[in-house]
């Protein structure tokens, strides 16, 4: 098994096509057959259902093409840190972060980027922290921002800040007449749940609500917070989140975000211990870390604190 192969196997499972995918190789078709039929042959499993319309990845070619991708991206790191030793940093680097927080850091982060590292290939990857966590592990990201509880073995880990959590409604709501609110206040509103169950921010409501006894009333449940917002204005509900995410609202006076009493989110930018960082991924370590100094300091990123 070498390079070549998994090059050949992670093309002809993205395209599902030997004739396609020869020819985004620039290889004959036989060839490609050929060196296919060696990797099944050397791991004892079939890669491949053909049939008249392509071909299908089997689930075994379904494992391997995540660990053939990321054996790949590593290679090619490799390459771009011999080169980068005698120049500047380059190469591909994928960080991983919430919905939410790729809202508000995308457009600054590459702004930062491309004016400190212009060879730097910046892709940013969207999930949840579990999620996120797997990702890294795995090898398909270089850093993800993580909220906790993180189990941190096998993570080498940043403190970015720690962030109050907020019931966010209309502005005309008179719930949110006040400068902070008691977690006891949220029992029999009726509340619009964002994000992921048993995470993040859900992680820390429900927590906290078990601890004070109470029954939530969730009246829907969605992903993302660009969702919840349309149902706020709706006056379905009203949702538990951190304020960054609706900063343009706050500022329109559409929505207003008080902070709940005892309820807090730490962040924190993970890459993985036994894994070398490329000196593309060390240097946007430093950059990403300001940029959230920069946003959190310049208002953009309200009821945070920096670590």
């Amino acid at each position: 098994m070498d390079l070549r192969q998994l090059r050949y196997f992670v093309v002809l499972a993205t395209q599902q096509h030997f004739g396609r995918a020869a020819s985004v190789l620039h290889v004959a078709q036989p060839a490609l057959s050929r060196q296919i039929q060696l990797l099944e042959e050397e791991l004892g499993v079939q890669l491949f259902e053909r049939h008249p319309r392509g071909a299908t990845p089997t689930p075994e070619a379904l494992f391997l093409l995540e660990r053939a991708s990321f054996l790949l991206r590593y290679a090619e790191q490799m390459k771009q840190d011999m080169t980068a030793l005698q120049r500047d940093a380059r190469g591909p680097v994928v960080i991983g972060m919430s919905p939410g927080l790729a809202q508000l850091l995308v457009v600054p982060l590459t702004k930062a980027v491309h004016q400190n590292l212009p060879d730097v290939r910046l892709r940013v990857e969207e999930g949840f922290s579990p999620a996120l966590h797997s990702m890294l592990l795995q090898g398909a990201l270089d850093i993800a921002v993580l909220n906790g509880p993180v189990q941190l073995s096998n993570l080498i880990s940043f403190p970015l800040l720690d962030e109050e959590i907020c019931l966010i409604g209309r502005s005309d709501d008179p719930a949110l007449k006040r400068r902070r609110i008691a977690i006891q206040r949220l029992a029999g509103m009726p509340l619009v749940m964002t994000g992921l169950a048993k995470s993040g921010v859900r992680l820390e409501l429900e927590a906290g609500i078990a601890h004070a006894g109470l029954t939530l009333n969730q009246v829907v449940e969605v992903s993302t917070m660009e969702v919840a917002k349309r149902l706020i204005q709706e006056k379905v509900g009203l949702t538990v989140h951190f304020a960054a995410a609706v900063k343009r609202e706050l500022d329109l006076g559409m929505l207003a975000a008080v902070p709940i009493e005892g309820l807090q989110l730490r962040r924190i930018l993970a890459r993985v211990a036994d894994r070398p960082p490329s000196k593309a991924t060390e240097e946007l370590i430093d950059i990403f870390r300001n940029v959230v100094e920069a946003e959190v300091q310049s208002g953009n990123w309200p009821n945070a604190v920096l670590l």
